[in-house]
């Protein structure tokens, strides 16, 4: 073997040394990132809200914000909303399609998210805030996005996990319900359930002429007034010719 031969030899091998290191590094830094990733969060970044018996536990946006800029750099990485309206079937739920890339534009890597926020209403049947709306379904759809890449992965349980921020935010915003019509809403729902179709039909036409075509009123937006209105209207749906008389013995 000629010096040239096995100075080749030593090139080459060296080459395939440096070659597996490299390749080494890079799964240990791709290994580390994907540890950062899905980390979880500590307890007093999260929060936590009672739905449906269940305790749900959800990440701030900001702290999302935070983890991205700590993986990827603040420059590391970017996020495009794609579409933000009203839904057209539903005009009182905002839908928002965000786009998060990793990398450059042109080449990084990109996950959707879709997210969604329902529209507040005071009990006179106006809007709360509607930029807040538009900010809270943007804000779901890049956390979506960001759970794809593992951030708060773990908290996926199902989709109430990551909008229970949205419903904790509604009821900060919205004043305690009166006891008083708390128990009318619960008549009213009972009274109401047993209504077949034609007669719901009924009760709905008479809300569309009585409200002027204002939103169905929910237990936050209801007040005295249309909850008797309605409860007075729905016995006499059920039972024809009755009607509600006080008692003033």
């Amino acid at each position: 073997m000629s010096n040239a031969d096995f100075e080749s030899e030593e090139y080459f091998a060296r080459l395939d040394q440096r070659q597996q290191e490299a390749e080494k590094r890079e799964k240990e830094r791709l290994a580390k990132l994907l540890a950062d990733l899905n980390e979880p969060f500590p307890p007093e970044m999260e929060r936590e809200l009672s739905k449906g018996g269940t305790t749900l536990t959800y990440i701030p946006v900001s702290e999302v914000i935070a983890r991205l800029n700590r993986c990827f750099g603040v420059n590391g990485w970017s996020s495009e909303i794609i579409k933000c309206e009203r839904d057209v079937l539903d005009p009182d739920f905002i839908l928002a399609h965000v786009r998060l890339t990793i990398g450059e534009a042109n080449w990084g890597v990109r996950k959707d998210g879709f997210g969604g926020q329902k529209v507040k209403r005071t009990r006179q049947g106006e809007i709360v805030d509607l930029g807040d709306e538009f900010k809270g379904a943007v804000s779901d759809a890049l956390k979506k996005a960001a759970q794809q890449l593992g951030i708060a992965l773990y908290l996926a349980r199902s989709d109430e996990a990551l909008t229970a921020e949205f419903e904790h935010e509604r009821k900060a915003n919205t004043p305690p319900v009166d006891p008083e019509i708390a128990l009318m809403w619960t008549q009213f729902r009972k009274v109401t359930g047993s209504l077949n179709a034609e007669q719901r039909d009924q009760l709905n036409d008479f809300w569309k002429e009585y409200s002027n075509g204002a939103p169905k009123p929910t237990l936050d937006t209801a007040t005295k007034q249309v909850l008797t209105a309605l409860i007075e209207e729905s016995v006499k749906i059920s039972f024809p010719g009755s009607e509600i008389t006080e008692d003033n013995d």
